[in-house]
This record gives C-alpha cells, sequence and structure tokens, in this order.
C-alpha cells in the first residue's frame, strides 16, 4: 500500500470517530444519540390537590408515551423525572435545585401553584434550565425569566376576563373571596379593579389561607349580610367546596376563577357545588377531533377517569415542549429554551405561542349542572 493511501485511510478513520464523538449525523447535523431524553415534573402528588397533581401527571404521561409511540424525538426516547413538590414553596425550590444540578435533565414541566413557579423560576434561570407550566398564573410571572413559559392564561388577562363574565350573569355588587397568596392576591386585584372600571361595586372582600382554613362560618356570614348579588370566588377546589358544604348553597350565584373547573370539585362535594359557575379554555364535551382524540385516549389509558382543564393544559405543555425538541439539531437545554421562544403550536386548549412567556386563550364559562360542567357562555 503507498503512503498516500495510507494517509487517505487513516484521515477517513479520523473523520468518522469525530463525528461518533460529536454524536451527529453527517448527513442531517442533528442528534443521533439514542439515549433518553430526560424531562423533569414538579407538582404536588400528596396533600389536599394530589388529586390535581395526579390529573396533570397522567396528561403528561399520556403527551410522552404518544410522542415515544411515534419514534419520539429524533428516535430518542422521552423518559420523565416526576418530583413531588407538596404544594409548597420551599419543597418547590429544593426540586428545582436537584433538577438544575442533574445535567441530564434537559428541560422540566412544573408548578401547580404559582408560590411553587415563584420560588422555582430563579432556580431555573441561574442555570439555563427551560422550563413550562400548565398552571401557574400569577401575573408576577409574565417577563420574569427567559427560561420560563405557561400554556395558561395570567391572571392579569384571567382577572379581566372573570370580571366580565360576571357583568354578564348580571352581577351588579359583588362579595370577593380570595386566597391569600401570590396566586390569589394578584387576581384579586386585577378582577377588583376591572369590576370597577365596568360600573359594578364591591359589597366586601375577604380572604382565606390554603390548606388552613377549615371554618368560614364567619365568611358566610359577612356575605349574607352584605347583600351582594354575586359572589367571586378566588381559590381552589378544596376551600371551595368547605364554602359551599358549609354554607348550604348561597341565594345568588358563585362564579369562581379557572382554579375551580375542575371534575374533583363535583366528585368531591357532589350536590353541594350543583350551579356554581367557572371558566376555562377546554371542555370534555368540545366536537374538535383532535379533543375528541385526547378525551377518548386519557379516559381509554386512565380507566375512565375524566381529563380536567389542567390534564389539557399539561398534555398541551407537553406537546408543545415536545414540538420545540423536534426542531433543534442538538437536544440541550439552551437549544430547546431557544426552540421555545419561536414555537407556535395548536394545542387542544388553544395556540401555544410565547410573549414574554405567556400566552391568551379564549376562555367559556361553565356551570356546574346535574353534576356535570355544561358550557353556558362562549
Amino acid at each position: 500500500m503507498s503512503r498516500k493511501n495510507e494517509l487517505a485511510i487513516m484521515c477517513a478513520f479520523i473523520t468518522g470517530a469525530a463525528l461518533l464523538a460529536t454524536g451527529c449525523s453527517k448527513k442531517t447535523g442533528r442528534d443521533s444519540s439514542s439515549a433518553p431524553i430526560y424531562v423533569g415534573t414538579s407538582f404536588p402528588m400528596t396533600g389536599t390537590i394530589a388529586a390535581d397533581g395526579k390529573l396533570i401527571i397522567d396528561a403528561i404521561q399520556l403527551a410522552v408515551d404518544e410522542t415515544n409511540s411515534t419514534g419520539g424525538i429524533t428516535g430518542r426516547k422521552i423518559q420523565l423525572q416526576s418530583e413531588d413538590d407538596g404544594a409548597d414553596p420551599s419543597t418547590a425550590a429544593a426540586v428545582a435545585n436537584k433538577f438544575a444540578s442533574d445535567k441530564k435533565i434537559i428541560s422540566v414541566i412544573t408548578s401547580y401553584n404559582s408560590s411553587c413557579g415563584l420560588a422555582q423560576i430563579p432556580v431555573y434561570k441561574s442555570v439555563g434550565l427551560p422550563a413550562i407550566s400548565p398552571v401557574t398564573t400569577s401575573p408576577a410571572i409574565t417577563g420574569i425569566s427567559p427560561y420560563y413559559y405557561r400554556t395558561c392564561n395570567s391572571d392579569a388577562f384571567g382577572g379581566i376576563i372573570c370580571a366580565e363574565f360576571c357583568q354578564k350573569l348580571g352581577m351588579k355588587n359583588v362579595y370577593i373571596l380570595y386566597e391569600n397568596d401570590d396566586y390569589g392576591v394578584a387576581i384579586e386585584k386585577v378582577y377588583e379593579d376591572h369590576i370597577k372600571s365596568l360600573g359594578m361595586t364591591v359589597s366586601g372582600v375577604d380572604s382565606f389561607i390554603y390548606g388552613q382554613t377549615k371554618d368560614f362560618s364567619t365568611i358566610i356570614t359577612k356575605v349574607r349580610n352584605s347583600k351582594a348579588d354575586g359572589i367571586m370566588f378566588i381559590g381552589l377546589v378544596t376551600e371551595l367546596g368547605l364554602l359551599m358544604n358549609q354554607s348550604g348553597g348561597f341565594s345568588c350565584p358563585v362564579f369562581a376563577d379557572d382554579g375551580c373547573y375542575s371534575p374533583a370539585l363535583i366528585s368531591e362535594n357532589g350536590a353541594a357545588v350543583e350551579k356554581v359557575y367557572s371558566l376555562g379554555p377546554f371542555s370534555v364535551d368540545d366536537p374538535d377531533p383532535k379533543v375528541h382524540k385526547f378525551v377518548n385516549d386519557y379516559e381509554a389509558k386512565f380507566n375512565g377517569s375524566e381529563p380536567s382543564l389542567w390534564s389539557a393544559l399539561a398534555y398541551d405543555a407537553a406537546m408543545t415542549l415536545f414540538e420545540a425538541m423536534k426542531s433543534c439539531k442538538a437536544i440541550d437545554r439552551e437549544s430547546v429554551n431557544t426552540a421555545m421562544q419561536n414555537v407556535n403550536y395548536e394545542g387542544i386548549t388553544g395556540l401555544n405561542k410565547f410573549v414574554n412567556g405567556d400566552v391568551q386563550k379564549h376562555y367559556s364559562v361553565f356551570q356546574v349542572q346535574n353534576g356535570k360542567w355544561v358550557k353556558v357562555q362562549q
């Protein structure tokens, strides 16, 4: 063999080895690793809202299974690493630090509570770890980090929608009850300001503590004495259930923000929540084929369990993330984050396209009628 041929063979060998080392296909320039793509999740899996946490995790798993069954992301399978944040900001921060230090975690789907999201965001930002939430609605989150996204509306938008729907229901003098934390305080201010701008009045305002307030009797008495013609409840399923059970119902309409638009409200409280109103961008009865498929697939996979609004938003969060990943030449944190900033994914709850990390989706009003959420206003 000539010296020239020996050099040619050696160069070819070195070039091939270099391509293998980088994990890239010479033909496509794309990541050709076969290792799993690890995605973290941080939601309450224990505690008073564990039922909603399960609905969320189940929906994310459905999205993972569907994606993996069709080849994954450029041939790589998605694998979840799920952690329980207990709806506690301190625990959520510890989970965020765990994900941040684990280099194999490429992205995170995270946070039921806005307070937990706000505890995690600085951690993710510090290491450039992209995160997406289906539930955190606090206006304080808008634009707070170039690494944080959400598939739910901000309360800056949701509070306005709530006020306008309350006006359409004929409310003129409203009593406001809100959860005294980042989530409740933010939406209460937006809501109160907007109903006043619409010419409505506030007959009273009271707050309660998530997970701690068990006795609503004093609040119930104050609401009844106020002569309000409507109640705006800003909080979650457990506390609304306590309010409605202890009151035996009110003579005026009760409108709850989207934190209460869940099948769990009905399954846990039955007739006590009959006629309660809420709102959201998703209905299990939507005739859209994409929604119909999601509902059927979810119920088939999880023993007939009905998906909630949070299930739908979580499914969209996962599918939006995976859609972004599919456009990446290399699956790493920074590449995925860049792709998230440019993603445009039409999901089952509407368009997932981010401006300062936010979306704006159309909401409809639902009422509990005969033990089922029924759409009453588009």
